[in-house]
């Protein structure tokens, strides 16, 4: 055997056996593991906000109406809710969004959710040339217009709320007809002050009672919502 052959042999050794991993390529591997686990927690922390609400958003609230038939009717008040099919004020920009809606139509009452983001705020300010406190409950007013041409422009009860990014109110309307005859209810956002001849900053159909949808599920109570 020839002396090149023996090189060609301790050749083909070297570049069998396994080559050493570096600190470096370590490192970047960790790194992006790190990075995949925190953009998924990331994303799912947002979905776990998105979807829950706080309790003064979400609860069952009595107005005096309510608690009396309530009373009246020893707790069975026949609360129903109904998932939005359209809950977006806009499908591009998508301000406002409702959730939450509770109506019992024996004591004509509807409550329902609505929440914004501060970029929503920005946007408006921005839009209007207004300022606008991320932290003021008196930002907007709100009233109901449904399918007949009634306009509910007193709001019983409006709880203001925070979490994170988001900012919540809960609104109660007393009175409000949910007949058959009503086939759709929307709500309404203005800015404070300018609900007379100005157009809203959003409109939201938060109830339907129509041959397109009318799917409704009764709302039980929990028991820090019962009297």
């Amino acid at each position: 055997m020839s002396d090149y052959e023996r090189y060609g042999d301790y050749d083909n050794t070297e570049e069998d056996e396994p080559k050493k991993r570096t600190p470096v390529g370590l490192i970047l591997r960790v790194l992006i593991a790190l990075i995949l686990i925190g953009t998924v927690g990331l994303l799912a922390f947002r979905l776990i906000l998105f979807e829950s609400y706080p309790r003064a958003a979400s609860d069952l609230v009595y107005t005096e109406p309510l608690a009396a038939y309530y009373d009246g009717a020893a707790g069975e008040i026949g609360a129903k809710t109904q998932k939005l099919r359209f809950p977006y004020s806009d499908a591009q920009n998508g301000y406002f969004f409702c959730s939450r809606l509770i109506v019992i139509p024996g004591a004509e009452n509807l409550q329902i959710a609505l929440r914004y983001n501060l970029s929503t705020l920005t946007a408006l300010s921005e839009e209007y040339g207004v300022a606008m406190d991320q932290d003021s409950p008196d930002l907007f007013s709100f009233r109901l217009a449904d399918n007949t041409g009634r306009v509910y422009e007193t709001v019983a009860y409006d709880g203001f709320s925070s979490r994170m990014i988001y900012r919540y109110h809960k609104l109660v309307f007393d009175g409000v007809d949910l007949s058959d005859a009503v086939k759709w209810i929307r709500l309404e956002i203005f800015l404070a002050g300018a609900e007379d001849g100005e157009e809203p900053v959003g409109r939201v159909l938060i109830y339907e009672n129509n041959e397109d949808y009318a799917k409704f599920t009764p709302y039980r109570l929990s028991r820090r919502e019962k009297r």
